[in-house]
């Protein structure tokens, strides 16, 4: 897919009451914020489990009187171990950093985030201990054709809801973060815009007659398309410790195809603190549309400028053990429609190059090449890998 430029929306009279979480304390405070360009906003997680670590790192800009957040593509980012000194940078993939795919943290270890961003400027983490996971005994789906209602599209949507068994520890207050990351097969690997796929690239067509259209290429090997959490789901032993908690859900995974799908569900065990940030956050997102649309205004976490102590820095850098769990889901004999519209294949053909006497025959042909596949790319959004679970 064509690369997109990313931003955190934030609405005006939203951005006046941020909530701050200071260091000795896990009570949020409302500092006042004026409509200012250049707030950092990061959001960051080291797991224990492979392909589970990312870090999104944005600044706020101001664009026709409303204080958005711009994702930032060139900053220098890495996690560092606290006790041994090790550093593991990460890459850019599609507006997102991570580790390299075979890193992940030990239980027991202690990590810090570091961000250099291209003017200098410099952001550093409180350290963040890990502490021990907690296994998921069981999972299962349930569909449900209202799953949400969705107000931008005024309507209820369908979907699964993600439920799984847990047995507590009764020896220490445990608290659940979980994400998911969605597999499901795709049949379009790459799509142009008012362009065609060249050498990897979308590139203009200088021969098009038209201005406005689209080229899809076939997938020529086996790929998933990568789907992500849309919502924070936490939880609180606190009136059930030590119990087994059944049935408890955990996820909404929308019907966006009629795809088969692999959901790989990521059980964070928290810290205090960084239970109460993503309880804060989660009131904030779910009364403003979800993570499709991010959130208006962003906590003040546990992340600070080395070189002025003085500058609010708003998200938060997590370090948690990470326990996996993956279910398949048969999504064959749903009859609803799914979420994502189906506007039909605009495979390359002789037009796209060819006046139509051309193609037809009634005038020389052109000869254009004409390219009808592409490969399946390692990304954050694709990959060629079979994912664990997968059941065809």
């Amino acid at each position: 897919m064509d690369t997109f430029k990313g931003y955190l929306a934030c609405k005006n009279w939203m951005c006046y009451a941020i909530f701050i979480f200071t260091v000795a304390c896990i009570d949020p405070v409302e500092p006042v914020f004026e409509n200012e360009e250049g707030l950092i906003y990061v959001d960051g997680l080291l797991s224990t489990t492979k392909g589970s670590s990312f870090v999104t790192v944005s600044e706020s800009i101001l664009e026709f009187n409303s204080l958005n957040f711009e994702l930032l593509s060139d900053a220098q980012v890495s996690y560092r171990n606290v006790e041994t000194g090790l550093e593991i940078p990460l890459l850019l993939q599609t507006n997102t950093y991570v580790p390299p795919a075979d890193f992940f943290a030990e239980q027991g270890s202690t990590w810090e985030l570091n961000i250099t961003l291209s003017d200098g400027r410099t952001y550093r983490s409180t350290p963040e201990y890990i502490s021990a996971s907690v296994s998921i005994s069981d999972i299962r789906a349930s569909y449900n054709p209202e799953l949400i209602y969705r107000e931008s599209a005024q309507q209820f949507l369908p979907g699964h809801t993600i439920s799984i068994d847990i047995n507590d520890p009764a020896d220490e207050e445990n608290y659940y973060l979980w994400r998911f990351t969605s597999y499901e097969t795709l049949e379009v690997c790459q799509s142009c815009t008012n362009s065609i796929l060249r050498n990897g690239e979308c590139q203009e067509n200088p021969s098009s007659q038209s201005t406005n259209y689209n080229t899809d290429y076939l997938c020529n090997q086996n790929c998933w398309q990568k789907r992500y959490t849309e919502n924070i789901n936490i939880f609180s032993d606190e009136f059930s410790n030590g119990l087994q908690i059944s049935d408890l859900p955990i996820s909404n995974v929308l019907l966006y195809s009629l795809q088969n799908i692999v959901v790989d569900i990521q059980q964070f065990s928290l810290t205090p603190k960084a239970y109460e940030y993503y309880k804060t956050l989660k009131d904030i997102v779910d009364n403003n549309g979800g993570l499709n649309a991010p959130p208006p205004a962003a906590l003040v976490g546990n992340m600070f400028n080395t070189q002025n102590e003085n500058e609010f820095v708003l998200g938060r850098f997590t370090a948690a053990a990470t326990t996996k769990k993956s279910i398949f889901i048969n999504r064959e004999d749903i009859l609803d429609f799914p979420i994502e519209e189906d506007d039909g294949l605009q495979l390359e053909t002789c037009t796209t190059f060819c006046f139509p006497d051309q193609c037809s025959g009634v005038a020389a042909p052109c000869n254009a090449p004409i390219i009808t596949t592409a490969n399946c790319s390692e990304n954050r959004f694709q990959t060629a890998i079979e994912p664990e679970g997968w059941l065809q």
